[in-house]
């Protein structure tokens, strides 16, 4: 199991996207990313190159039908760091749920009479009525 980390570079729409969709597989065709995340081929390749750069994909050409396809694989530092991000907004999702998750701001009684000189604000005068 992975540390939970939030990771900035795969919480992008598009990159989560395309890790969620390399995790349970092996490898999956360049074509079929794009065409699933409804694309751009140069859209495609420049978050890959991001994810590339980060160790977190490998893209490679390998030879099919007698032509060169790329290939897009999620590499196992990918995984860990995809299981990582998808625990930190598990528990951002289970603080937000959980109703005790974040002490609510004083009411009634609880709070000081007058607030604090840092935080009481002058009072606004209204126009006379004429």
């Amino acid at each position: 199991m992975s540390r939970a980390g939030f990771d900035e570079l795969i919480h992008a729409p598009l990159r989560l996207q395309i890790c969620a969709m390399l995790a349970p597989v092996q490898s999956l065709p360049f074509a079929e990313v794009r065409d699933h995340l409804e694309v751009s081929d140069s859209v495609l390749s420049k978050h890959l190159s991001a994810l590339a750069e980060a160790g977190y994909v490998e893209v490679a050409r390998v030879r099919a039908d007698s032509r060169s396809r790329r290939r897009v694989t999620l590499t196992r530092s990918g995984r860990a760091a995809l299981q990582g991000h998808l625990a930190a907004l598990q528990a951002i999702v289970t603080a937000a749920e959980t109703e005790t998750a974040f002490k609510p701001f004083p009411t009634g009684s609880d709070r000081p009479a007058g607030g604090t000189p840092a935080t009481r604000r002058p009072r606004q005068r209204l126009p006379a009525p004429r």
